[in-house]
């Protein structure tokens, strides 16, 4: 894996946290998961958007 940052928001660019995204393989032993994109919005602009 490559260097570790944050999650941020997409509407203001506010940090949100680290997520990392395990899978089980054939083996059962918890792999990273690939090419998996993740959509996050902070609270502050979900509660705008209504």
């Amino acid at each position: 894996m490559g260097d570790t940052k944050p999650l941020r928001c997409q509407k203001c660019g506010k940090p949100l946290g680290y997520v990392t995204v395990i899978s089980k393989g054939i083996t059962s032993l918890p792999q990273p998961l690939q090419d998996v994109k993740l959509v996050a919005i902070c609270m502050e602009c979900f509660e705008n958007k209504k």
